[in-house]
């Protein structure tokens, strides 16, 4: 017997009465009754038809859809018939079987197994198992049609640790196959953790790269994977990096690694779009790229509304009650320096009120800040009527008119995998020109690589939570993290790591380093006169050999001038030195850097933003001083080999709080 099947009264869902003849044929079962002829087609049957004996008589159970017909079989049937049966429902299902089988066996062998593809495999399973599971095959039945009905049972079957496993198997298998492509597609062999990001290859994928951790050649080696294992043409991979000094770098990295994609920004990707769509590239207006310029423009449209008494009025007003303006006459002075800080705010908020527009979010803005509103806005109008009379855009109209365009499909994206480098700085408006690609190209993958502990830029619209909600943002994502870092030695990373994890909202990463310790990794010394001098002398004891210094500060306010590097130029031959403040020496490193300015009202820095910007920005985090938390990691993680502390009489919070780490176990 073909089935060894037994269904219960109620999975019975409809008996057919009356049956005066029972016909097999190639189309289907003809049931011929009293009230006309029923053909149950091969193709709509779930199962093969099966004979069922009990002490009633024979019943012929047919699964058509979702329902199990009962005929009733007045004659014992021919011993033949189930077999019969079976064959003509074989031969009319087999051949999608074993294609479907095929086509998954395929993907399995050459594909990471991400969400999407692990969904469509998984509905074609589930379908092909309501077909071929619950019952026993032939002892004849052919060998290659017997092994797909079990790898659909197989697969029916599979679970989370299931699914865990095949991943890890393909991506050892993988790993062992392009050993030698990973060893040398960048100048130093790639680590095992990074060689896994390459591989892996989900819809949504976060790495979490910390600093010194190899995350650029991550991104080029990734973009060179998928070009060496067909799974992309160079046309559609878009690369992004944050700026265009990181985008130069990342070109540079990928020419030397002979990877022919481009690396853009988010504006020169903006521009390309707009440029596609209407023909021409847009003109850039004067008054984006030049501060003096924008607030000239803001001086004078603020004069020329002030002709309207009502708005000159609410200008007073403002000017009085949030810029401390003290003028009593009738007659608006916009030299005063009230008027100097407004126009100055005006010229900030620009940039932030128009995202602020374009997402939606301005809305509460005007109840709380209804004067300020209302003095602000025909300065915005009159902005954008001048930029339209000129026929240019701004920075902000770049990736607006960009989101427009692939949101209304006037854009049709050409990329399949978009690799994003600093996502951690990511704002609200450039993460909807990504949402946006990903929506109207369905087969678009996002590769996202940051580090939220080096999320330092709030103040220009960064926003941290793209970071560390990922998944929300974004969808179901894979997230790893590189785990090895170059850069610094172990002592050093697990101070820094241990200072900005103070802060419960970041994310945890054990990260190790490649380097042993030759000297003490942090050092202090009194800040004083000749203090620089002395810690640079200090590092010149360590090595025999040419080495950079780093001196690093809060503000420019407490860098040295430029007299005093030339001096200390001069004084250490050997020691390339530069300054730079704790924002510009993101992405930096030296050999030894010196942190300075570090005093109690400045480290952390507490002036905060008027607090219609602080509105317009995402929202702060709830931990104290969690981005200066983050800005001192950077600055503390600049250097190869020693970092010195220069400590003043009233210093700040965060030396003692780093001090007391120094010979402290980790508390993970």
């Amino acid at each position: 017997m073909f089935l060894s099947m037994h269904f219960p009264a109620h999975f019975i869902s409809k008996v057919f009465h009356g049956v005066r003849s029972i016909d097999v044929c190639p189309q289907g079962i003809r049931v011929l009754k009293a009230d006309g002829e029923k053909l149950i087609a091969w193709a709509q049957q779930h199962q093969p038809p099966a004979i069922s004996v009990d002490w009633l008589g024979a019943r012929l159970l047919c699964h058509e859809q979702d329902q199990v017909l009962a005929i009733r079989v007045k004659h014992q049937p021919d011993p033949h018939l189930q077999s019969q049966l079976e064959t003509f429902w074989l031969n009319t299902h087999k051949a999608r079987l074993l294609s479907s089988v095929a086509a998954v066996e395929r993907l399995l062998q050459h594909r990471y197994l991400s969400v999407r593809y692990w969904a469509t495999t998984r509905s074609v399973i589930t379908e092909l198992a309501n077909y071929w599971s619950g019952w026993q095959n032939q002892p004849d039945m052919n060998e290659v049609l017997r092994q797909a009905q079990y790898t659909v049972a197989e697969l029916h079957c599979w679970h989370e640790e299931d699914l865990a496993q095949f991943r890890e198997a393909f991506i050892q298998a993988q790993l062992r196959r392009y050993e030698g492509f990973f060893d040398t597609v960048c100048t130093q062999p790639l680590t095992q953790a990074q060689r896994r990001a390459c591989v892996v290859q989900d819809e949504r994928q976060l790495l979490l790269a910390g600093a010194g951790t190899g995350k650029t050649s991550v991104m080029v080696a990734k973009a060179a994977y998928l070009l060496h294992t067909q799974q992309a043409r160079t046309e559609q991979i878009l690369m992004l990096a944050y700026g265009k000094e990181a985008a130069v770098e990342m070109q540079q990295r990928l020419t030397h690694s002979k990877v022919a994609v481009e690396c853009a920004t988010f504006h020169s990707l903006g521009l390309e779009i707009i440029a596609q769509v209407e023909g021409n590239k847009p003109t850039l207006s004067a008054l984006c790229q030049s501060d003096a310029a924008r607030e000239q423009f803001i001086a004078e449209t603020l004069a020329s509304l002030c002709q309207e008494p009502h708005y000159q009025r609410d200008l007073q007003a403002l000017l009085k009650s949030q810029f401390s303006a003290t003028e009593n006459s009738q007659k608006l002075d916009l030299t005063s320096r009230a008027a100097t800080k407004l126009i100055r705010q005006f010229s900030e908020a620009l940039s932030f009120y128009k995202q602020a527009l374009f997402l939606g979010k301005t809305q509460s803005l005007s109840h709380e800040f209804s004067l300020w509103t209302n003095c602000f806005r025909p300065v915005l109008t009159d902005y954008q009527l001048y930029l339209q009379k000129e026929q240019c855009i701004d920075f902000d109209d770049m990736v607006t008119r960009a989101i427009e365009y692939v949101r209304s499909g006037k854009f049709h994206s050409p990329w399949h995998y978009i690799l994003v480098d600093e996502f951690q700085d990511i704002s609200p408006l450039r993460a909807e020109l990504l949402k946006a690609l990903l929506v109207r190209n369905s087969k678009s993958d996002l590769f996202a690589v940051g580090d939220d502990w080096q999320a330092i830029y709030r103040f220009s619209g960064g926003d941290i939570s793209m970071t560390t909600h990922f998944s929300e943002h974004f969808g179901e994502a894979t997230i790893q993290q590189l785990d090895m870092t170059f850069r610094y030695p172990q002592q050093l990373l697990d101070i820094a790591s241990e200072f900005v994890c103070q802060n419960p909202g970041q994310l945890i990463k054990r990260v190790n380093s490649s380097q042993v310790a030759s000297c003490p990794v942090l050092i202090t010394y009194p800040e004083e006169e000749d203090a620089l001098s002395k810690a640079i002398d200090g590092f010149m004891s360590l090595t025999a050999e040419p080495c950079s210094v780093l001196l690093l500060a809060r503000n420019h306010k407490y860098l040295p001038s430029a007299e005093v590097l030339a001096k200390l130029s001069q004084r250490f031959p050997r020691a390339r030195i530069t300054a730079l403040t704790f924002h510009g020496a993101k992405g930096k490193e030296a050999d030894f850097s010196i942190l300075l300015g570090l005093h109690s009202n400045s480290v952390p820095a507490r002036q905060q933003s008027a607090a219609i910007i602080e509105a317009l920005l995402p929202a702060r985090e709830s931990y104290p001083d969690a981005e200066e938390r983050r800005l001192f990691y950077v600055a503390l993680t600049r250097a190869r080999r020693q970092v010195c502390l220069l400590v003043p009489d009233e210093p700040s919070p965060f030396i003692e709080q780093t001090l007391a780490l120094v010979n402290r176990p980790l508390n993970w």
